[in-house]
């Protein structure tokens, strides 16, 4: 569980995303999408810096990372799929949503002190940053001109609702 001291890190990279993704004209799930990419990696980030903290952040890390990827597969790409100029985007964000949840695994399942609990971990935040660099600089600006931000306000309150039902569960 992280301290308040990871928790205010993570909160404020948030922020600064949240920010960057407004100024790049990104509003409603796609603004707050953005926002969750940078309070993971900010967590995934101190993990990185410090091993003894593998333990303590990892069961965050696993549940925002699950109930994020599940929240976009049940509420975001669902629609994205819908329109033309979107579809090839969200057929590809679910193959890598499948590779993510088998890192996922493989790390849950790995002992934290070990080595290639470290090496697995830096795969995963490869792919996150991969990841969310993509969504943000492609997939979001599209989709966020072909649904409209008043769609995307809507969907944003479904994707928060699903990631705090799926986060119970994870």
């Amino acid at each position: 569980m992280p301290n308040s001291m990871d928790t205010m890190i993570a909160k404020g990279t948030g922020a600064v995303k949240s920010v960057e993704a407004r100024l790049h004209g990104l509003t409603g799930v796609f603004k707050t999408l953005a926002e969750q990419h940078g309070e993971v990696s900010a967590l995934m980030k101190r993990v990185k810096s410090d091993a003894d903290k593998r333990a303590d952040l990892w069961p965050t890390i696993r549940m925002e990372l699950v109930s994020h990827e599940k929240g976009e597969l049940r509420e975001v790409y669902p629609v994205l799929r819908e329109l033309p100029e979107t579809r090839m985007m969200a057929d590809r964000h679910d193959a890598e949503a499948g590779a993510l949840e088998t890192l996922i695994d493989r790390i849950n399942n790995t002992p934290t002190a070990s080595e290639e609990w470290g090496q697995f971990f830096e795969q995963l935040v490869n792919m996150v940053e991969n990841h969310a660099e993509e969504e943000e600089a492609q997939i979001f600006p599209v989709a966020q001109k072909a649904i409209g931000a008043q769609r995307a306000k809507e969907i944003d309150a479904r994707f928060l609702a699903a990631k705090k039902q799926i986060a119970h569960t994870v």
